[in-house]
């Protein structure tokens, strides 16, 4: 009986080490790197089943990668198309359902995260080219990041408010009267204190008054603390005089953000569907 389970045990080691061998010649890959993506996926499985809590950087490119470049999409069709941290969300939460890709939920967690990281895009990609070069000429300022946190603003004047359910999460904000902002706070490393910003911000219409914020509304925020979204507002003011509004913003132990338009705003016409 003790040679029986002896040769069954050597059949079953020569069995897995020529299934092993098989599997190395069918992939084409140096045994090491073979051995590498072994351990990757075996991680990939462990952290599915909540197993693990954290995957390194390299296995969260692995996952991406295994589960959209080249199972569903080109890299182009991601990668050359960043989105905002909540479009990112919407996409992989269509991407989870079983006639799709049926991606798990906590693979699905972490690829939105890697793609809010890699692929981000500061203002919302749903509306025509046009438009969106009509409100990054007009509308959109950026102070372009400091101490990784960048804040970008997008103001809405009374007569583009039509534009505003396509600029903000599926939580739309009530209209109010006065001036509107839409604000995005992003981080790639740190995290997003819960600033109160009506707090923090104030308003020059450029001829010669000081308004403080009156609201500030977070529609959007990703689990992780990384990316928010809200709405800044302020009393109304004459947009049709022409001036120079700036709106300032203190952070706590940051410089201040100070972000302009010159007014009034330019009607949307075809001379913005050339590109600077």
């Amino acid at each position: 009986m003790k040679s029986l389970l002896i040769s069954i045990g050597v059949f079953l080691l020569l069995s897995v080490l020529a299934l092993f061998l098989l599997f190395m010649y069918l992939a084409d890959m140096p045994p090491k790197q073979l051995a590498g993506n072994i351990y990757t996926e075996g991680k990939l499985f462990l952290y599915k089943q909540n197993m693990i809590k954290k995957l390194s950087p390299g296995e969260m490119t692995q996952l991406y990668q295994a589960t959209c470049t080249r199972q569903c999409h080109s890299k182009d069709v991601i990668e050359d198309r960043p989105r905002t941290a909540l479009e990112w969300e919407w996409i992989v939460t269509r991407m989870k359902a079983p006639d799709r890709a049926g991606i798990s939920d906590r693979h699905a967690d972490a690829i939105t995260r890697y793609l809010q990281e890699h692929y981000l895009s500061n203002v919302p990609t749903v509306l025509p080219a046009k438009t969106m070069r009509f409100i990054k000429r007009h509308l959109w300022k950026s102070d372009f990041g400091d101490s990784d946190l960048y804040l970008d603003i997008i103001y809405i004047p009374r007569a583009h408010l039509s534009l505003l359910p396509y600029l903000v999460s599926s939580n739309m904000p009530k209209q109010k009267p006065g001036a509107t902002f839409i604000v995005y706070i992003n981080t790639h490393q740190g995290t997003i204190p819960p600033w109160d910003l009506a707090e923090m911000s104030t308003l020059h219409d450029g001829n010669g008054n000081t308004q403080a914020a009156t609201g500030w509304e977070v529609l959007y925020e990703d689990g992780q603390n990384h990316h928010k979204q809200g709405i800044l507002t302020f009393p109304a003011i004459d947009e049709e005089k022409p001036a120079i509004m700036d709106v300032t913003i203190h952070l706590p132990g940051m410089r201040e953000r100070i972000f302009q338009w010159p007014l009034p705003i330019a009607g949307f016409s075809d001379n913005d569907d050339v590109e600077n």
